[in-house]
């Protein structure tokens, strides 16, 4: 076990990214099924930093090597230390109807192939404000999620920056909330939903623009019983995005919804993120399933950092993003945030890459 945790103790002085032995061994397990490096990203649950350096200090310590088709292998002398080691191959019984949510997307077909056919026409995921769309199936899983909690039916929901994945649009399809607020950045998404809510007499939805880094203004404060947003995952944004979702909840006992990757987080990052849930705004986490969302790869993915770092040059041509999606609940005495944002950090840092 000293190697891996020699390799990790480098790849963490590398990176800044913070990192175990057992990291290490978990992209052994996950080489050991595949070759491509962005399923193996995907089946190690590690931010693409230090996926990449772990790689590729495995490479200079004659473990790993990469084929001619780009494709990531284990030389003899990694074929001997996976058998010394006892590592395994990387195991997946995710449920293949319900693609590991334990919420199948056809449950309701009709919401279903509406969304499906009106997202077709959706704007596609842009750099400026880091999108990326996740699945239709995801997103309709993520309505039938919300109702099964209770938090659908006669609610007020607020869908905050998170209209690439179109969960505004797909909670006022169903039209059993009260109320649907979503606001996000990019204009473009908000002028599609407010057409589709006027097309479709969808009259008690609307779309309105917003720069979550700006502090609400009182009208939003304190009217929602649910919020739901998907951050980019610095500190900054975090607070931005499930801070301000908090301050729009009416009383204890609302709810939020958000998600968190492995991808551009350490498990070490989400146990920070989880202290400022708990101790800082008094929310209790009730729900956390791996792999909820499923993301569909963006375009511009070869500019981004991921790109850039990775030990290889080929594209994903598969789902390799994925984050779990969280559920919290506001308890007696819960604390609203709703400063402005000066950190300039606010999309990208030593851990996160997709930007």
């Amino acid at each position: 076990m000293k190697i891996l945790q020699k390799v990790a103790k480098e790849v963490q002085e590398a990176t800044k990214v913070r990192l175990h032995g057992r990291n290490v061994e978990r992209l052994l397990s996950a080489v050991l099924v595949t070759g491509d490096f962005w399923k193996i990203v995907d089946l190690s649950d590690l931010p693409v930093p230090a996926a990449s350096e772990i790689v590729k200090r495995l490479v200079s310590e004659g473990i790993l090597f990469i084929d001619d088709q780009e494709n990531i292998r284990l030389t003899q002398k990694g074929v001997d230390l996976v058998n010394e080691l006892g590592i395994s191959p990387a195991q997946d019984y995710t449920c293949g109807a319900c693609e590991g949510r334990g919420y199948p997307f056809y449950a309701d077909k009709e919401l279903y192939r509406t969304f499906v056919e009106l997202a077709k026409d959706r704007p596609k995921a842009i750099r400026d404000y880091d999108q990326g769309s996740v699945t239709p199936e995801t997103t309709v899983s993520r309505v039938l999620f919300l109702d099964s909690r209770g938090d659908l039916r006669g609610k007020d929901i607020i869908v905050m920056g998170a209209e690439d994945d179109l969960t505004g649009l797909a909670v006022a399809l169903t039209r059993k909330a009260r109320r649907v607020l979503v606001i996000d950045i990019d204009k473009r998404l908000i002028d599609f939903d407010n057409r589709i809510f006027k097309e479709l007499g969808i009259d008690n939805a609307e779309a309105m623009v917003w720069d979550l880094r700006n502090p609400f203004p009182d009208d939003i404060l304190g009217q929602f019983e649910v919020f739901i947003t998907d951050p980019p995952e610095t500190f900054a944004a975090f607070r931005a995005f499930i801070g301000r979702g908090i301050a729009t909840l009416k009383e204890e006992g609302c709810a939020g919804y958000f998600g968190l990757t492995l991808r551009d987080s350490s498990i070490f990052r989400w146990k920070e993120f989880q202290e400022i849930l708990i101790n800082e705004y008094c929310v209790v986490i009730t729900d956390i399933v791996q792999d909820f969302n499923h993301y569909m790869n963006w375009d511009y993915h070869p500019e981004t950092r991921a790109a850039q770092i990775a030990p290889v040059k080929k594209n994903p041509t598969d789902i390799w993003y994925r984050s779990a999606w969280y559920r919290i609940e506001t308890l007696p005495g819960f604390k609203r945030w709703n400063d402005p944002i000066s950190d300039e950090v606010f999309y990208l840092d030593e851990e996160g890459s997709t930007t």
